[in-house]
């Protein structure tokens, strides 16, 4: 019997699916520069890149035949699956929409149709609203942006940068994780 004390949101990209590693793809390619994938989140990017290419890069990356071709983030869907005997998951993802289907086929292409309780789009309005709507308290992300908003609502947030080496100076609240194994060890 699954314990519900726990109700997780779990970012899709970058932190489930490496579609970080597309973004490095796209940036490669198209501006014939090199980042890390950790620094392709879109707080970190945009000053890298521009806001213009961030949203050119983002209207490749994010649709059909790039979602599909990103590969699992390093033991996400295990990670995932350890989550999911310990409360709730959702998916959450700041993907409009209209994307929400290539998050789900990628899932079932990845053979994990059972992902979580739902996958849920932030799009609209954002992430904390999202987490206090469905009674997340503890966001795992990428992105920090999504995080600081969480700090004066009791939610739990957790930053996954992987393949990142270095320190961050984050507020109080937010803990930085390099691994799923961290994030599974801090929970």
């Amino acid at each position: 019997m699954r314990r519900t004390s726990y109700c997780f949101g779990v970012d899709y990209d970058g932190t489930i699916a490496d579609t970080n590693l597309m973004k490095v793809r796209w940036i490669r390619e198209h501006l014939r520069r090199e980042v890390d994938p950790w620094q392709c989140d879109r707080t970190n990017c945009v000053p890298l890149i521009g806001a213009e290419s961030y949203e050119s890069m983002a209207n490749t990356v994010y649709e059909r035949a790039w979602s599909l071709a990103a590969p699992p983030v390093a033991d996400a869907l295990a990670g995932l699956q350890a989550l999911a005997a310990r409360g709730k998951v959702y998916v959450l993802t700041a993907r409009l929409p209209h994307r929400l289907a290539f998050a789900r086929e990628w899932f079932g292409h990845q053979g994990a149709s059972e992902f979580g309780d739902a996958l849920l789009s932030s799009a609209e309005s954002d992430k904390l609203s999202v987490c206090q709507r469905h009674g997340i308290n503890v966001l795992i992300d990428d992105d920090e942006r999504h995080l600081l908003p969480l700090l004066q609502s009791g939610i739990r947030g957790i930053l996954l940068k992987v393949g990142f080496s270095g320190t961050l100076s984050l507020p109080a609240g937010v803990q930085l994780c390099r691994a799923w194994s961290e994030v599974l060890a801090v929970l």
